[in-house]
């Protein structure tokens, strides 16, 4: 997958929820493929847009480096890698549990698209390192994502059965995330 196409697939993501985890639901790529073609451009796009915001509002120089590693993107990364597995475990059990046929990779599938907001939210907060209180909200936007993606790939299943693993997953992965948060903040700060 190429920027120009990643880049709409983010915004039809963003735009179009529900048609895209329709046209979505029907595609299937490996963890590899996934690394590949979504995390990987996404983390390099958030480490440059972190050095850039750092360095243009005058929190880090270039030849301070190291120290922008240290204290700016390793909390920033560890927090979205975290996240990103727990969350796919987390989704995995929740499904296993609501009896929803599910596989381990099909759940990293559901969990890193919908994490899309997420590292576009995280591009934005890197460049406007001010910001970043606003734009972390809009990464809230993933848990509708998630919603959205679970109603299409399980279209087949009773309503009520799906609302519910639903429901959990996603107030188990809010505060999940508020617990990664703030043990980030204390590891790291």
């Amino acid at each position: 997958m190429n920027i120009k196409s990643l880049l709409n697939l983010t915004i039809d993501l963003i735009g179009k929820p529900n048609a895209t985890a329709s046209m979505l639901s029907g595609n299937s790529k490996g963890f590899t493929a996934l690394l590949k073609e979504i995390a990987l451009p996404y983390f390099v796009a958030i480490i440059v847009a972190e050095y850039i915001g750092h360095v243009m509002f005058g929190t880090y120089m270039f030849k301070d480096s190291l120290s922008f590693i240290i204290n700016a993107l390793a909390p920033h990364l560890a927090l979205l890698l975290t996240s990103g597995l727990l969350f796919t475990l987390l989704l995995h059990e929740i499904l296993h549990y609501y009896s929803l046929q599910t596989k381990l990779p099909r759940s990293f599938y559901i969990i890193t698209y919908s994490f899309i907001p997420i590292f576009a939210a995280s591009i934005f907060s890197g460049l406007l390192p001010k910001l970043a209180p606003l734009f972390n909200l809009c990464g809230l936007y993933s848990y509708y994502l998630l919603w959205c993606m679970l109603k299409a790939e399980y279209s087949d299943i009773d309503n009520k059965k799906l609302r519910n693993a639903t429901i959990t997953s996603i107030a188990t992965m809010v505060l999940l995330h508020w617990a990664l948060v703030g043990c980030s903040n204390l590891i790291f700060n």
